[in-house]
């Protein structure tokens, strides 16, 4: 691994298995973006496609974990944080346009990736983790 990869660490964990496991997931789906992009460009042009489609649709799943627990504990700042996941597919979803499109490399995606998933989680699902300590 090398600088821009990714890796977990328990500091990241909202005390939430199911969650952790699939912020861990996340983790390594941005990894392998990362590995795509080292391989040159046609590799990497493959590897982002493949990739980035499942992590997409991953990361979809994800939220909907996360705003159904949400949800059931009453967190009160649920629509902000139903915002920054909505904004977040939006950017993505565009970002793979603008690549298809040949205006974007897969490696500015791949870093938009760590920093915003580094930063939700250290920050926005650090809010809610104590809501749903107890929860089951």
């Amino acid at each position: 691994m090398d600088e821009d990869s990714v890796f977990w660490s328990d500091d990241f964990s909202v005390g939430f298995e199911l969650i952790d496991n699939q912020h861990k997931e996340l983790v390594r789906m941005t990894n392998v973006l990362f590995e795509g992009c080292k391989k040159g460009s046609t590799a990497a042009d493959v590897a982002f496609m493949q990739t980035i489609r499942g992590a997409v649709e991953y990361a979809q799943t994800h939220f909907y974990t996360e705003e159904k627990y949400m949800k059931a504990v009453n967190y009160p700042g649920f629509e902000i944080h139903k915002k920054e996941h909505d904004s977040f597919v939006s950017t993505v979803i565009g970002s793979v346009k603008n690549f298809e499109e040949g205006e974007s490399e897969p490696i500015a995606l791949a870093r938009f990736l760590k920093k915003w998933l580094l930063t939700h989680i250290a920050e926005s699902d650090k809010q809610y983790a104590p809501h749903l300590q107890g929860y089951k």
